[in-house]
């Protein structure tokens, strides 16, 4: 049988005159339904594994749990890697070694080896010592992080010999994938929590060729004792190369000259973070530029029950430091949503040329799912981005712990897939098919800086990272969405300082920049 279900979701007037947002969700009839039955999912990660132009998806959860807690499952269900074959349908990879029983917090690929194939970074939050009887919940609480080589499309386990799972890094959490001091190689940034004994080792490791890695920590002037949740990457000092915050910690680091990171001690005052309880802990996190002046602005959001989620303006430099300020209430995000709302992301959901806020709390109503999305109203008289959210928050909403989005099926519309933590609610696959609004991606190394103008006007801008939000993965692509403008100026800043620019570009299309 297949179930449809359409979700149109009412929404007020945007600039383009867009009045609603439509998702289906279509997990039943996609393939993905049945092998994640029972799934205690808590990591998902779109990426092209085989390089035939349609994306595919990893998901991966905990496994640690007695078997009667996965039901309807009849025990724990180990990860999942989806081969996209096209027409919205999926099929699952089986005798490859990325299928495990681990407790898989993050994941996501990269091409690590610069060899056209992206590798699998699995993040496992694992414990020095099992306390289980049962042989694979015992393997799955201990199981470390995994590195996976992709050899043309088959995934090979090289979480040993490279050196990417030290054994110490015990509670990760997020994966940030950039090149920290501009050599042409993607390194890894693994973000841990501060829930275990002993201080947290949130790591960097230094990719140094031929799928090798080394703790590149003291090097780069990183301490030792950074504890966080989710992550977000972007170049906020304009040196060309990437800074990231680390929520729940909440802590800013910018770079240096010589390869060198140093805090932001000067904004702690701004993200610090009153919370309600002991629980309340920042999460997700995402950069993302709400009012289209060029400047990254800032989203965080919390992982508890009633979220208080952040939304900070940048309003530039000062003496080489971004000045970031409190704008939630401003923004219209003030309220506390009745879920947590652990991963971000600030995308375009409905083309208009405005980014909305988007953040993985959801309303339940039979079996429709229906992600809380802030619609992006435009700039008000007191000079800042107005959001609204898509419906009346209320009690009764639910929650998933990642949901990162991709245009999965090329029709120039972000989609959704939310990896649910609950085995008895299904993950779902949501496809956006809201209409009106031209759109423009753009294919990228990691790194790059997209800009985006018409009439010498600038309309979007956006830096190219993954690893973003918290727990999910996404594809080295940025989407635009343009209203009612047919072409664009583009104005791409490779990694390598390289600037492409691309005049009265043609809308609703894919464009792709290599170095």
């Amino acid at each position: 049988m297949i179930l449809i279900i359409v979700l149109i979701l009412l929404l007020p007037e945007s600039a383009s005159g867009q009045t609603n947002i439509e998702f289906r969700d279509i997990t039943m009839d996609s393939g993905l339904h049945g092998p994640l039955q029972g799934m205690m999912g808590h990591a998902a990660a779109w990426g092209d594994f085989d390089q035939d132009g349609l994306p595919d998806l990893f998901v991966g959860g905990f496994c640690d749990r007695p078997d009667s807690g996965y039901a309807p499952a009849a025990g724990p269900v180990a990860t999942k890697l989806f081969h996209n074959r096209g027409n919205e349908k999926w099929e699952a990879v089986t005798n490859s070694p990325v299928v495990f029983c681990g407790r898989t917090s993050a994941a996501v690929f990269a091409d690590l080896n610069n060899d056209g194939f992206p590798e699998l970074y699995a993040a496992n939050n694992a414990k020095s010592v099992s306390n289980k009887k049962e042989e694979r919940q015992r393997t799955a609480q201990t199981m470390l992080s995994k590195l996976f080589k992709n050899v043309r499309g088959r995934f090979q386990d090289a979480s040993k010999d490279s050196d990417a799972a030290p054994a110490d890094n015990l509670s990760a959490r997020n994966i940030g994938i950039f090149d920290y001091n501009n050599d042409g190689l993607l390194d890894l940034f693994i973000v841990e929590d501060k829930f275990r004994k002993g201080r947290p080792r949130s790591v960097l490791l230094k990719n140094t060729g031929n799928l090798k890695f080394r703790n590149a920590n003291d090097e780069a002037g990183i301490p030792n004792d950074i504890y966080g949740l989710g992550l977000a990457i972007a170049d906020l000092n304009n040196d060309g190369r990437p800074d990231f915050f680390v929520p729940h910690s909440n802590r800013l680091f910018l770079s240096l000259p010589g390869s060198k990171y140093r805090e932001a001690t000067e904004l702690q005052k701004v993200f610090e973070w009153n919370p309600l309880d002991n629980e309340d802990w920042p999460c997700g996190a995402a950069f993302g530029d709400l009012n289209v002046d060029g400047n990254l602005d800032l989203v965080v959001t919390a992982h508890h029950d009633p979220a208080q989620n952040k939304v900070y303006i940048n309003h530039g430099l000062k003496s080489g430091v971004p000045v970031f300020a409190d704008a939630t209430e401003k923004a219209g995000l003030a309220h506390s949503v009745p879920a947590k709302t652990p991963h971000v992301e600030i995308q375009d959901f409905n083309n208009d040329g405005l980014p909305d806020i988007y953040t993985t709390a959801a309303w339940k109503e039979g079996n429709q799912v229906i992600p809380l999305i802030y619609l992006n109203e435009g700039m008000q008289k007191d000079g800042f981005p107005r959001f609204k959210p898509i419906r009346i928050i209320k009690r009764g909403m639910i929650y998933f712990p990642t949901g990162p989005t991709a245009d999965f099926n090329g029709d120039g519309k972000l989609d959704i897939f939310l990896a649910s933590w609950f085995p008895a609610e299904p993950s779902h696959l949501l496809r956006n098919q809201t209409k009106g609004g031209n759109y423009i991606q753009v294919q990228a190394p990691i790194g790059s800086k997209i800009k985006v103008m018409s009439s010498g006007k600038l309309i979007g801008y956006q830096q190219l990272y993954i690893g973003f939000g918290f727990a999910g993965g996404h594809l080295p692509v940025c989407h635009f969405g343009l209203g009612n403008t047919r072409t664009v100026d583009l104005e791409v800043t490779l990694p390598n300082g390289i600037v492409h620019r691309k005049k009265n570009t043609t809308v609703n299309t894919k464009i792709e920049f290599k170095e």
